[in-house]
């Protein structure tokens, strides 16, 4: 495997890692309170959705076609989302975790199928002056984990007090 697709794959390794051992953490009850509108439930139910579009959209480029989820990018993904919290309904977090832990199997075994030369801007669409390849989706996918973790570590530590 190519060092740069190794780094990438295991930096959302690290991500994903990292945020379900947090949402793993939280007491029962807490999994299912609000925070800022969403629970670490609907974050959970969020990512099982994000981990699926991810792999359609890099199917999607590698077509040449722009992910379809980005039609909803003028309303910062609010429908999508709003899908996936509707979709996956379980408030059993072990359930809820297990299936994010299918769809992000899912996701990389698709994306360590993909040849190195596949995530580089030569496979990349044009989105409103920007290229969208496979290497950029992944890491907005990873940052998302990172950016939700953040904020319910810090929920978790103000609740704490």
């Amino acid at each position: 495997m190519d060092e740069t697709v190794a780094a990438r794959l295991s930096a959302l390794d690290e991500a994903f890692a990292r945020f379900r051992a947090c949402a793993a953490a939280l007491p029962s009850g807490r999994f299912l309170e609000r925070i800022n509108g969403w629970s670490p439930r609907d974050v959970t139910a969020h990512f099982i959705g994000w981990n699926r579009y991810t792999a359609d959209g890099c199917r999607e480029i590698l077509r040449g076609v722009c992910p379809s989820y980005l039609v909803d990018e003028p309303n910062d993904f609010s429908h999508v989302n709003r899908k996936s919290v509707e979709r996956y309904t379980s408030s059993d977090r072990d359930a809820l975790l297990e299936e994010l832990d299918a769809s992000f199997d899912d996701l990389k075994t698709f994306l360590l199928a993909l040849p190195a030369p596949q995530w580089d801007r030569d496979f990349g669409v044009r989105f409103k002056g920007h290229v969208i390849t496979v290497e950029n989706n992944v890491e907005g996918l990873r940052m998302d984990y990172d950016r939700h973790r953040e904020t319910i570590e810090a929920w978790g530590k103000e609740a704490g007090r």
